[in-house]
């Protein structure tokens, strides 16, 4: 793996995610509401998505890849929405949030081993030792307020 792919697919998103958790508690913080928060947002990715789909002029579309699309966006909102809800009214620190939310590369690295067979490619003790260090970070961190 090169450092462009390294950086464009992995560290630029993981920063990304990271200003996420700050910008949803900001938003919380000036008082929009979880149900207008969800569309605010969804409108700023229809927006991206229109810009991107006509800068690139990538219109690859048919009936199964929209339909998990549209699962994605579904799953999206509904971890954003608790994630939203966690912050603004049951009053959770980003602190606490952020890597319990964080450790989902463990909910991913498992369904892509089941669903694209990665299991074959993956060094299981690499796993379970990197799965332990993720709920371990996850928790001390999540508790150290």
């Amino acid at each position: 793996m090169d450092i462009k792919a390294l950086l464009i697919g992995g560290i630029i998103p993981s920063i990304f995610f990271g200003i996420v958790a700050i910008l949803v508690k900001l938003a919380m913080r000036a008082g929009i509401s979880l149900p207008m928060y969800l569309v605010v947002v969804g409108a700023a990715v229809f927006t991206c998505g229109v810009l991107v789909t006509v800068g690139t002029g990538a219109r690859d579309l048919n009936v199964v890849s929209a339909g998990y699309a549209i699962a994605m966006g579904i799953v999206w909102a509904a971890g954003i929405y608790c994630m939203s809800y966690g912050m603004s009214t049951l009053k959770l620190p980003v602190s606490v949030v952020a890597p319990l939310t964080n450790s989902n590369a463990i909910v991913a690295v498992l369904l892509s081993a089941v669903f694209f067979s990665e299991w074959k490619e993956l060094n299981m003790t690499r796993v379970i030792v990197g799965t332990l260090l993720i709920v371990i970070g996850a928790t001390v961190v999540s508790t150290s307020r």
